[in-house]
């Protein structure tokens, strides 16, 4: 049974909500001096810990007193330390900590300044941590799912847009050493990420980064040459910010094809509208946080329903819609 993702309705009553306020934030300061990694599945010496980290004792004995009483940490009378198992699906589902308090943690504390619409949201979101937070989120399951899908598809040209720190583009690629890819993304502190990524992997002579917007990309564009050739283009996470952009949403394909003229699939992943029944019922991970943040950046969230309509309208065949991680969230497999 997940201990994380989804879990039916428990208590709610003050005491509850801020023990795991606290104990999310002290999670993500976990992720930040790398802990998680250092006791995963292994005992080890709070004093080592100290010396790994740089920690101040004093302060590094606090952060593990919370982990210890909230259940993330099995503390040992030698005074070493090693994850529980809540701790360690915790860690393995880290990216949502880094998306809700690394990322949006600045927007979340300030909704209530917000909520008139006279003060912008611009600056309250770090997008090299929406990028992280997002790739860590369910990775392996979306990893193996691309790999397969990939896999009974012939092209050698892939390009992501919206890559983000560049994590997918690179797994997707380094099983199939014959294949090109592209990254493009709007964010440079994303591109930052991804270059530094791709360099890790050796994979600098076959992936190309692009710092843009897909959507100035046209014929005129000084990049252009290099997506002509693309047979599979994907996005994760990111169609909805361009569904509502309502003067460009019953063309947005056209576009791309004008950009990708020989794209054979589109491989779209994206979270969708919930019913609100469901969320009260199930309380999942991350939709409700997701709807509301998104809700204050005036960014509406499709629904299923929606999206195949859309892919219908630009003449694309759903071939696949695969669900995967969290509720109402899917890959679809369109071909042109």
């Amino acid at each position: 049974m997940n201990l994380v993702l989804e879990q039916t309705k428990v208590s709610h009553d003050p005491k509850t909500l801020f023990n795991h306020y606290l104990g999310a934030n002290v999670l993500y300061a976990y992720h930040q001096i790398g802990l998680l990694d250092i006791v995963s599945n292994r005992k080890v010496s709070i004093a080592d810990i100290a010396l790994q980290t740089g920690s101040e004792i004093g302060r590094l004995k606090a952060l593990l007193q919370v982990g210890e009483v909230l259940g993330y940490i099995n503390h040992y009378q030698d005074d070493f330390i090693q994850l529980s198992l809540l701790g360690e699906e915790m860690r393995k589902q880290i990216g949502y900590i880094i998306w809700s308090v690394g990322a949006y943690g600045d927007m979340l504390r300030r909704l209530g300044d917000l909520h008139t619409g006279e003060q912008g949201w611009s600056g309250l979101r770090d997008e090299a941590k929406v990028a992280l937070g997002s790739d860590l989120m369910n990775s392996s399951i979306l990893e193996n799912l691309l790999s397969e899908v990939l896999d009974s598809l012939s092209f050698q040209s892939i390009c992501d847009f919206g890559c983000g720190n560049g994590r997918k583009l690179i797994n997707m690629l380094k099983h199939s050493p014959e294949r090109q890819g592209i990254g493009i993304d709007i964010s440079s502190d994303a591109i930052g990420l991804a270059r530094q990524n791709v360099e890790q992997h050796g994979l600098s002579n076959r992936i190309t980064l692009l710092h843009g917007n897909i959507l100035d990309m046209n014929p005129s564009h000084k990049d252009i040459e290099l997506l002509k050739e693309v047979e599979v283009v994907t996005s994760f996470m990111m169609m909805h910010d361009l569904f509502n952009i309502v003067e460009i949403r019953e063309t947005l394909f056209d576009r791309l094809r004008n950009v990708f003229p020989k794209v054979k699939y589109f491989l779209i992943s994206d979270t969708l509208r919930t019913p609100i029944s469901y969320l009260k019922e199930r309380l999942p991970i991350f939709n409700v946080g997701f709807e509301l943040v998104h809700a204050f950046m005036d960014v509406e969230i499709p629904t299923k329903e929606e999206y195949d309509l859309t892919f219908q309208k630009a003449g694309l065949t759903i071939e696949k819609c695969i669900p995967f991680g969290p509720t109402s969230t899917y890959l679809y497999v369109l071909k042109i």
